[in-house]
């Protein structure tokens, strides 16, 4: 808890600096707080990193193009705290100007090699916008799953079912998409269907199990491959697909089947 009298100093300077340090291009905003006495594990509390990034971003908000810089700066050069509050200050930005601002924060979630600070500019700037009418991004987040960028791809998949777990028919859309491009898959791209229907599995049985029902006569390897990846329920049925693969001719097939048959085994005795 920060007291009132903390607050009111971390207000007023926050717009100290608005004024006299970001026309001078100095962005070292963590003068602001470095006073704060308070710490948490070594670190100033996210509560006050939050509420310095709160009151910037009510004055950027307006007229963002001109901080531009300095938002690039604190995302690039000020660590932890300085994500913390670009993903703040950006979900400010976004809830006024997403459509001006969508491709500037997807350039960031490209750039982003950690999983955590995917997780947290989709969590602070995305997912507010995508709440609203999920389905009206079903085909941007598609294109934004890469291939070569399985954590990228699996932090969207995260935010997706977050978003849908309670909208069991915008999420057999969803699954819909992403499974007209199964037959192509490349292996990085069969992950991520796996992780996909992992995820399917924590939120809807039933539609987890519809999915392997669907796929029990096929013969493909890239599908076998991704419902094998994707196993984590167990039921007689599936079990009884997957030995009926395990006699395949295609060494992909058998492979893919016998692996999954071990899962299976050990699921169905626990």
């Amino acid at each position: 808890m920060i007291s009132l009298d903390w607050k009111e100093r971390l207000v007023r300077d926050s717009q100290d600096f608005l004024e006299r340090k970001i026309p001078m291009r100095d962005y070292d905003f963590d003068i602001i707080y470095n006073a704060y006495p308070e710490r948490i594990e070594n670190k100033v509390p996210r509560d006050v990193v939050v509420l310095v990034s709160s009151t910037l971003a009510s004055a950027m908000a307006k007229n963002p193009d001109q901080y531009k810089t300095f938002f690039d700066y604190i995302w690039e050069k000020k660590g932890e705290n300085g994500k913390v509050a670009f993903a703040c200050i950006l979900g400010k930005v976004m809830s006024r100007k997403h459509n001006e601002y969508m491709d500037y924060v997807k350039a960031h979630l490209f750039k982003a090699d950690n999983a955590n600070d995917i997780a947290l500019l989709l969590e602070k700037t995305l997912y507010p916008i995508f709440k609203k009418n999920p389905a009206q991004y079903f085909d941007t987040l598609i294109q934004w799953i890469r291939e070569d960028n399985e954590q990228l791809s699996q932090c969207i998949i995260k935010m997706l079912m977050k978003l849908l777990k309670n909208e069991s028919e915008l999420l057999r859309k969803f699954f819909a998409k992403m499974e007209n491009r199964w037959m192509n898959a490349s292996p990085n791209f069969i992950k991520i269907n796996a992780f996909l229907i992992k995820s399917i599995a924590k939120t809807d049985e039933t539609m987890y199990f519809s999915i392997y029902e669907s796929y029990k006569n096929t013969r493909d390897p890239n599908f076998v491959e991704i419902l094998t990846g994707g196993l984590t329920l167990y039921s007689d049925n599936i079990k009884e697909y997957y030995e009926n693969w395990a006699k395949s001719g295609n060494a992909r097939v058998k492979k893919a089947a016998l692996t999954g048959l071990k899962f299976l085994k050990k699921k169905g005795s626990e």
